[in-house]
């Protein structure tokens, strides 16, 4: 099993849905985070200081899949994800490898549980 991970502006999360959807994606977890890099930072003003705004609020968004699918998916994350013209650079899609997994409801492991 692989953990598709992608990182997204909250207006695309509509868009990154209904394409897990049609992928067949078992599942979603979606949480909200704050992200930032060095090319993102711009300096604002408040109550006379001077401060400096890198972290802008994103969506990380992520879908466990078999490890056969785990390309396709990425690959469909990255267009869709890709966002306007001129790019964010606060996107990203990484694969990382799972061990197992457990529903605690059932106690099922691997991809049963999934």
């Amino acid at each position: 099993m692989k953990l598709i991970s992608t990182v997204i502006r909250s207006e695309e999360l509509d868009t990154v849905r209904r394409a897990l959807l049609a992928f067949g994606a078992p599942g979603v977890t979606v949480t909200p985070l704050l992200a930032g890099s060095l090319w993102n930072r711009h300096l604002e003003v408040y109550r006379a200081s001077v401060l400096v705004a890198d972290l802008v609020p994103r969506l990380r968004v992520d879908v466990l899949a078999a490890d056969e699918d785990a390309a396709e998916l990425a690959a469909l994350l990255v267009r869709i994800g890709g966002g306007a013209p001129g790019g964010d650079d606060t996107a990203r899609v990484w694969i990382s490898a799972v061990e197992d997994a457990v529903r605690v409801r059932t106690g099922e492991h691997g991809e049963r549980a999934v």
